[in-house]
């Protein structure tokens, strides 16, 4: 009986390790901004997380295969994406957002490209400010860095520490 409470509280101890270790990691970690690139099939969709946790989804892709690439994407406990921007109305670009707002709780919904919200609306999130040029086309900016977003943009994530952008 000792032995399956020792193990038991071997256990324990490895658990408290190790969420102390990424709780330290959340609180003292530099802020940066990630851009993922998402595979969507034959669309295309971002996904910005900001420093300070802000999410925001451009564009949702063609279909459900957004959910995938949010899945993979998004810690499995998130379930609010902050905000949805929408450059086009093409099928590649909205197709996955009833998906998207059915599995998400998102705050805001904004679409360009009418006399509304035109193109060449600039948008400022926290530190980051986000310009719509044309469908699937847009400039990120963060800290000392921009850099430009569009339909041939490799998938992977781009972060940025406000100095320089890597690739992961």
């Amino acid at each position: 009986m000792s032995h399956h409470k020792t193990s038991l509280y071997a256990l324990l101890f490895l658990a408290l390790i190790a969420t102390n270790i990424s709780v330290y990691r959340m609180i003292f970690a530099p802020p940066v901004l990630i851009v993922s690139m998402l595979e969507v099939g034959k669309g295309h969709a971002a996904l910005v997380r900001s420093p300070s946790g802000k999410t925001i989804l451009i564009d949702t892709g063609p279909d459900a295969s957004i959910l995938r690439a949010l899945g993979e994407a998004l810690p499995p406990w998130q379930r609010r994406i902050d905000a949805v921007i929408l450059t086009g109305t093409k099928t590649s670009l909205v197709g996955g957002l009833s998906e998207v707002e059915n599995r998400y709780d998102v705050s805001t919904r904004m679409h360009f490209g009418d006399r509304v919200a035109p193109y060449g609306t600039v948008l400022l999130f926290d530190n980051i400010r986000i310009e719509i040029i044309a469908p699937s086309t847009l400039t990120i900016s963060y800290g000392a860095t921009s850099f430009r977003i569009s339909s041939t943009t490799p998938v992977g994530s781009y972060i940025s520490d406000g100095e320089t952008v890597t690739t992961k």
